[in-house]
């Protein structure tokens, strides 16, 4: 699975200037840890909610920073919300956990390598 489209975030950083290509992913890093928070806590009730606005938010940023895997399960997630087709529980919670810190590691790995 491809969790990180290097073409994609190298050519971000070719617009933005590579100087401030750590600024915006660790903003992408942080709202990653701050999206699992959420989905580790609270009801399964209260989890599938938060997945449902963290699956809307995701379909754009993932797909700006290249988590393409992110991007997609969001995407799908999102759709079977707008289609009243979805299908939520702990399991697909767990997968939307998997996504965001297989994301997350990547992420990081990358901005580690950048700072040194």
């Amino acid at each position: 699975m491809n969790y990180m489209d290097h073409d994609k975030v190298n050519k971000l950083g070719s617009e933005i200037g590579m100087d401030n290509l750590p600024i915006l992913l660790g903003i992408f890093t942080g709202e990653l840890v701050n999206y699992q928070a959420q989905l580790t806590t609270g009801s399964l009730s209260d989890k599938i909610d938060c997945m449902k606005e963290i699956s809307h938010a995701l379909k754009s940023s993932a797909a700006s920073f290249g988590a393409e895997a992110l991007c997609e399960f969001a995407l799908l997630v999102d759709g079977e919300v707008k289609t009243d087709s979805v299908h939520l529980d702990q399991p697909r919670v767990d997968t939307m956990l998997i996504h965001l810190k297989e994301t997350y590691t990547q992420y990081t790995h990358f901005l580690n390598e950048l700072e040194n």
